[in-house]
């Protein structure tokens, strides 16, 4: 028996695919197949791990954030970021840079 596992993150939506093959002693294998579709992810960022995630210092993601430039939000003074946002965030800044060009 083998377990394999996928995933897909893009912004218009998640997905994991799971899929598990079954082999009887017979020879013969039987794939079945489920597909869980994710509508958001739910997944929050701390500055820390936004910093880590862009490649970025941290003190770079707190200005940017700071001055507006990155979507997040602040929960007790402290900055969270939905990954779901900042991926279209990061999309968006590449339609940009290719009308530029």
């Amino acid at each position: 028996m083998v377990l394999a596992k996928l995933s897909c993150n893009c912004f218009c939506t998640s997905f994991n695919l799971s899929v598990l093959l079954i082999t009887p002693q017979f020879s013969h294998t039987l794939a079945l197949i489920t597909v869980r579709e994710k509508v958001m992810s739910d997944e929050i960022l701390t500055i820390q791990e936004l910093a880590s995630y862009l490649k970025l210092n941290e003190k770079t993601a707190y200005r940017l954030a700071s001055e507006g430039k990155l979507p997040g939000f602040k929960v007790g003074g402290s900055w969270r970021f939905k990954k779901e946002d900042i991926e279209q965030w990061i999309l968006l800044k590449k339609q940009e840079n290719k009308n530029v060009n």
